[in-house]
């Protein structure tokens, strides 16, 4: 395989995995799916559990958590958790306790090769992060389940050639579709979802400041649809420097996606 990619695994409400290579790590952000999928998609890029050097989790959620009890029991790679994420799973699974490594938000930390970095965003979670991984002068950037972009998240992710960015939902097509009001407001709320507006303005401002490859990802299978996604942050890239774009699927992608990757868009997984 490739030096560096990314490989997403899973995508949205149903469960979210994503494997990050650079080097000599290979590292999983966030297990919300079951280990067989896991492995049988580390199988397809020639990799297998024992190859993983790190599990970094965003949140407690159990779309992000699904696969981790198990991953604990047949699994030996550092599974690393913000305090609060930590201390939410322990209470629901003995093994947590023992097993996780702890850091406090906005920390950052080795594994490997690659220097990770830490830092809050806004979702109703005990303690949720995203993460900036860097190898050599490749800067990659994961932000996920956040209902805004802080200032703070938006200064941590300018610069990162390569973003997986959550683009969640339409705001018309939540207002309108099946969830219950009180569900319709936490997704839309200030600690819910991104939308795709937001998500492609934000893409604007990450493209003006060197990104060159977007990943959006965690899109809703009720209340979006990938071509909508992947349209809308598009047309607000008109006029600026390339960039490709690819949407994460609900399942696996069909092949990862280099870092540097600057050819013609795709909305293939």
């Amino acid at each position: 395989m490739a030096e560096r990619y990314y490989y997403s695994i899973a995508s949205g409400s149903t469960g979210n995995c994503g494997l990050y290579v650079a080097g000599g790590a290979a590292i999983l952000i966030d297990l919300g799916v079951s280990l067989r999928k896991i492995t049988a998609a580390l199988t397809a890029v020639g990799l297998g559990l024992d190859d993983l050097s790190a599990v970094l989790l965003t949140h407690e959620h159990i779309d992000h958590v699904k696969g981790l009890p198990m991953f604990l029991k047949k699994a030996g790679a550092p599974v690393f958790a913000s305090r609060g994420t930590a201390e939410a799973l322990a209470q629901k699974e003995p093994l947590c306790r023992d097993r996780l490594n702890v850091f406090e938000s906005g920390e950052a930390f080795w594994v490997r090769d690659v220097d990770v970095e830490t830092f809050e965003t806004p979702h109703d979670a005990a303690d949720s992060v995203g993460y900036i991984l860097s190898h050599g002068e490749s800067r990659f950037g994961f932000a996920t389940d956040l209902g805004f972009v802080p200032r703070d998240v938006a200064d941590r992710l300018r610069g990162c050639g390569t973003v997986v960015l959550e683009s969640n939902h339409d705001p018309h097509m939540l207002q309108a579709g099946p969830y219950p009001y009180p569900l319709k407001m936490r997704v839309a709320g200030p600690a819910g979802h991104l939308s795709n507006p937001d998500c492609a303005a934000f893409a604007a401002d990450l493209v003006k400041n060197g990104t060159r490859t977007l990943i959006l990802a965690h899109l809703s299978e009720k209340n979006n649809i990938p071509e909508l996604a992947f349209q809308q942050t598009r047309a607000a890239l008109r006029g600026l420097p390339a960039c490709a774009v690819h949407i994460a699927p609900r399942e696996r992608m069909e092949e990862p996606v280099l870092f540097g990757e600057e050819e013609a868009c795709s909305l293939s997984g």
